[in-house]
């Protein structure tokens, strides 16, 4: 097994100061933006069939508890922000299902959990604040029952929308540079390769058994106009389930299944 590479102490505690801030804007909107309904369908589709206990990694608010809750799971949900946590407390409190959840701060690079506890884990939009997956994925693995299913959300690096952007931003950055000012400061993110992250999962024990891409937008008329950028991806929906998927959906989602005997590659 190659060597552990766990995101320093400095990049965990920025994650956390970030959304620490942005809990109540999620509160406010993450259930009701078209990107996050269209991930959220197409999770709960992959899980669909899975029982007994689930782990969301990076839970935020809660906004997917109640939907685990009701498809049967027993559900540990952890985040590194106590303020998402607080949230997601709030969400739960009274709901007639609430003691089957268990909420508490935990980090998928550094899982509290014995071998094989989970029949399923679900990590919606966290890969993408690690400098390298391979650590969470083994993690992952590790916690999962053979035959155990995971599932994947992370920004896709090869999107039309984050190979524009990303130009746009180099070429500020320069312009910037040639006059001398300085740019303001930034968390870096680092965004999946579809075909990179399926080989990593298959590196940690996990063969995948699905994939689709969503979240059909464009720069700048994302940043531009919001409402058009909506409707455009409404419109686009149906493309996720062809080839031309990964290069134009901003958003990559993955089914994986633990292998019932180690890989070589992950022993």
């Amino acid at each position: 097994m190659p060597p552990s590479t766990v995101a320093p102490a400095g990049v965990k505690a920025e994650v956390e100061s970030l959304f620490d801030s942005l809990a109540l804007e999620y509160v406010r909107s993450r259930e009701r933006q078209f990107s996050f309904v269209c991930q959220k369908r197409i999770v709960i589709d992959m899980l669909g069939g899975s029982r007994g206990r689930v782990l969301e990694a990076g839970c935020g608010p809660g906004i997917m508890l109640p939907d685990l809750l009701a498809m049967g799971f027993e559900v540990q949900a952890i985040d590194i922000s106590s303020e998402m946590l607080r949230r997601a407390r709030q969400l739960m409190h009274g709901h007639p299902l609430a003691a089957r959840c268990r909420i508490g701060l935990g980090d998928l690079e550094r899982l509290p959990f014995p071998d094989g506890f989970f029949d399923a884990v679900l990590a919606m939009g966290v890969l993408e604040y690690l400098p390298d997956y391979a650590q969470a994925l083994r993690e992952t693995s590790r916690v999962l029952k053979p035959g155990g299913v995971a599932v994947f959300t992370a920004p896709n690096r090869v999107s039309s929308y984050h190979l524009a952007r990303r130009a746009y931003v180099s070429l500020k950055r320069l312009a910037r540079t040639a006059l001398r000012r300085r740019s303001m400061p930034g968390m870096a993110h680092n965004p999946c390769v579809p075909w990179t992250l399926d080989r990593q999962l298959e590196a940690a024990g996990l063969s995948k058994e699905a994939s689709r891409a969503c979240n059909f937008i464009f720069f700048p008329l994302k940043e531009l106009h919001d409402r058009a950028s909506d409707a455009l991806n409404r419109t686009l929906l149906p493309l996720a389930a062809t080839p031309l998927a990964p290069f134009l959906g901003a958003q990559y989602i993955v089914k994986v299944r633990k292998n019932a005997w180690p890989s070589a590659s992950s022993v």
